[in-house]
C-alpha cells in the first residue's frame, strides 16, 4: 500500500509538471526535452505497476 501511495504522488507530480510545461512559454526544444523526461518517468512507473500486477496474479489461487 505504501508503494502505491508513493507512486501515486509521483504520477501527480508528473501531471503537474506537464501542465506547467504546456502553459509555459518554453520553446519547442525545451518542450521536447520535457516530454522525453516525462516519458522516462512514466515508463519506470508503468514497469513497477505491471510487475506488481503480475506478482498479484501469481498469488491468486487457481
Amino acid at each position: 500500500m505504501q508503494d502505491y501511495f508513493l507512486e501515486s504522488l509521483k504520477l501527480q507530480s508528473i501531471v503537474f509538471f506537464i501542465k506547467l510545461v504546456a502553459a509555459s512559454e518554453c520553446d519547442d526544444e525545451e518542450k521536447q526535452l520535457a516530454i522525453q523526461w516525462f516519458s522516462e518517468l512514466t515508463d519506470e512507473l508503468m514497469a513497477k505497476i505491471r510487475a506488481h500486477e503480475y506478482d498479484r496474479s501469481m498469488d491468486l489461487p487457481s
